[in-house]
């Protein structure tokens, strides 16, 4: 039985100086700055934001924190456009393709769009709510490909696996001919899931993430991190 933590996500009215789960900001490094540059245009990656390894989700983490970056040029729609930085007060890892990093602490970041499509910059706490048991669910019973309809939405087979969480297993709604072995393999566990917990949206807007990040009508975003936590990959699922 996995442990996993749902939560939600709620704007900061302080900037958030801790090396502690966060969207938004700048990250709280623990171990020398590794910023991400964009492959197409050498440019900074966007940060998205940064998760604190809790030591019952994630064993022997031993304070590892996990910084996340996209490129806005690419939108990340597609799963090159993602680089990711683990650290600990002793050792850092990088993930990404073909992603150069350089040593630089601050740099751009998420943002939310006014009513003139201008970006309006802000900080997001994450508001932690239950932590349980997710009952063991082999890949096939999370699947589910269902038609979109624009009354009731895209349907999950499993519901009790959606939300926003930390931990547990990720729903999958892509084909099961070749899914990628992240979902599931025992050598590799889910650290994050941005996904709405029914499956339809508002104004074909995400209705689980206040910020700007384009993943398509309806993208959910999971990412995976080794079980020795030297390696992570993010994955975008698209109906």
């Amino acid at each position: 039985m996995p442990l996993k933590t749902q939560f939600h996500i709620a704007e900061s009215p302080t900037e958030i100086s801790e090396p502690i789960t966060k969207f938004g900001g700048q990250p709280v490094w623990i171990a020398e700055p590794r910023w991400p540059l964009d492959p197409e245009t050498d440019e900074q990656m966007l940060f998205l934001g940064q998760i604190a390894l809790n030591e019952e989700l994630f064993p022997n983490s031993e304070g590892t924190i996990v910084y996340l970056f996209f490129s806005e040029e690419s939108e990340p729609i597609y799963n090159e456009a993602f680089a990711v930085v683990i650290q600990t007060s002793e050792a850092i890892h990088t993930s990404g393709e073909e992603i150069a990093f350089v040593t630089e602490a601050t740099g751009s970041t998420i943002y939310e769009l006014d009513e003139e499509g201008e970006a309006v910059y802000k900080e997001y706490r994450v508001i932690l709510e239950s932590q349980e048991n997710e009952d063991s669910i082999p890949l096939e019973e999370r699947y589910t490909m269902n038609d979109l309809d624009y009354d009731t939405g895209f349907q999950f087979a499993r519901p009790e696996l959606a939300g926003n969480k930390i931990g547990g297993q990720p729903i999958y709604i892509e084909g099961l001919d070749t899914p990628p072995e992240q979902f599931n393999s025992h050598e590799w566990l889910l650290l994050l899931q941005l996904a709405p917990t029914q499956g339809y949206w508002d104004n074909l807007e995400p209705n689980f993430y206040p910020f700007h990040m384009e993943l398509g009508e309806f993208g959910i975003l999971t990412v995976f991190i080794s079980k020795d936590y030297t390696k992570a990959k993010c994955y975008i699922q698209q109906p």
